[in-house]
């Protein structure tokens, strides 16, 4: 079996224009970690993050519900901290985060379940673009903080008490920030070297 695919690989070279500028194809680094014949079930740490993948989901459901519905029970409250009681823009621009979370793991699930590479493809999309929210709304919750922060020797214990929280406030979004990248890239390798796996099996099956 193995001598007759060899022929077919010979013979299909063989055919081909032979060109001094033709360039051997790069090897995907996929075959450098994974050795030919491995179980589809043991191959490599990576290819078994499919309970972290669900985990991963079902925490950014859980934690973007809470955290959304405690913004629309106390959204006043929110804004009163970063002095926006009247555009209100910080309590929707965490609400529309939150939710765009909430969405994403959502939609992590039906990946991870149906294995729809168009669903991961969009999961990754949306992913990234709630990535960047999230990054763009602790810069700002931060920036404002140190902005309010110059006048801190003019104003009351009660209003520098407000900009703390306010600072502490974009502290936590930029940390929630980094575990959501740590969470993208979890996501993102599992698939990218499930998928590429998978056809490297299939190759192997077509040879034998």
């Amino acid at each position: 079996m193995t001598k007759s695919c060899t022929e077919d690989v010979t013979k299909s070279s063989d055919r081909r224009p032979r060109s001094g500028s033709e360039v051997s194809p790069r090897v995907p680094l996929h075959f450098t970690v994974h050795k030919p014949g491995c179980h589809f079930e043991s191959c490599c740490g990576v290819c078994n993050l499919f309970p972290g993948v669900l985990l991963i989901a079902f925490c950014q459901v859980l934690v973007g519900s809470v955290l959304l519905t405690l913004i629309l029970t106390h959204g006043k409250q929110y804004d009163k901290i970063h002095n926006t009681p009247d555009s209100q823009i910080m309590s929707l621009g965490t609400g529309a985060m939150l939710s765009g979370v909430t969405g994403a793991g959502f939609l992590l699930i039906i990946v991870a379940l149906t294995e729809n590479c168009r669903a991961m493809l969009i999961y990754l999309l949306v992913a990234m673009f709630v990535l960047m929210g999230i990054v763009s709304l602790a810069v700002a919750k931060i920036g404002r903080s140190c902005i309010r922060f110059k006048d801190a020797s003019k104003i009351k214990d009660e209003q520098h008490r407000l900009v703390n929280l306010a600072c502490v406030s974009g502290l936590f979004t930029f940390f929630g920030a980094v575990l959501y990248f740590f969470s993208f890239v979890v996501v993102f390798s599992f698939y990218h070297f499930r998928y590429v796996r998978r056809a490297i099996l299939m190759h192997e099956a077509e040879c034998e």
